[in-house]
């Protein structure tokens, strides 16, 4: 299974503000508040510790069905930059992350799949609902495109935990995708090597 999570850095610093009292403490364990005080660019460290948990944790919901999000639960590792892992319940995800300019964009895995697409775009309006229509449609559209199927034969919806499923001619899929959007950027990841059934 995949996880995908995106924060757009400069929204994240306009909405959050990391520095008040207690908010390390609730959010990252003691390893991780070491990370982020010894890290050259401090707040860059902060969202991505924060998008390799959510990434995890949509993992974590697609498996078991449950929402727990305990962000402290879930604990980081950084091999690099751009590769670690976050342990949460007895589980273990790998992750992948992409840092710009502006975002911080991490995949994580169950187990890493043999091919991924990944996409991340701009997104010109800011509201919840434009962006996840955005993200939703062109997730659709690659799809589309991958299985050489129809557009108007996909849809997705979400489940009961609130996660989004495919759906193939009202057949619910299997497939391993996730879906992010925050700010100016939206983002999805599909795993290739997941079944579909026609």
């Amino acid at each position: 299974m995949i996880g995908n999570d995106i924060v757009d850095l400069k929204i994240a610093a306009l909405e959050s503000n990391w520095k008040r009292p207690r908010f390390l403490d609730k959010v990252f364990s003691k390893q991780e508040q070491s990370l982020i005080i010894n890290s050259e660019i401090q707040s860059q460290m902060v969202w991505l510790l924060w998008s390799m948990k959510e990434a995890a944790y949509k993992i974590y919901v697609q498996q078991y069905g449950e929402r727990i999000f305990n962000p402290k639960k879930l604990t980081c590792e950084l091999i690099s930059t751009r590769e670690g892992s976050v342990n949460f319940n007895g589980n273990q995800y790998v992750t992948k992350s992409e840092i710009g300019d502006d975002f911080v964009n991490t995949m994580a895995y169950s187990e890493e799949p043999n091919t991924t697409i990944i996409h991340r775009f701009k997104i010109e309006d800011t509201s919840y609902k434009t962006q996840s229509n955005a993200v939703k449609q062109k997730l659709l559209k690659s799809f589309s495109e991958l299985k050489k199927i129809p557009l108007k034969n996909l849809e997705i919806k979400n489940d009961k935990n609130s996660v989004p499923r495919l759906f193939h001619n009202g057949i619910k899929q299997s497939f391993s995708f996730s879906i992010a959007h925050h700010g100016f950027y939206g983002a999805y990841a599909i795993s290739i090597n997941s079944s579909f059934q026609s």
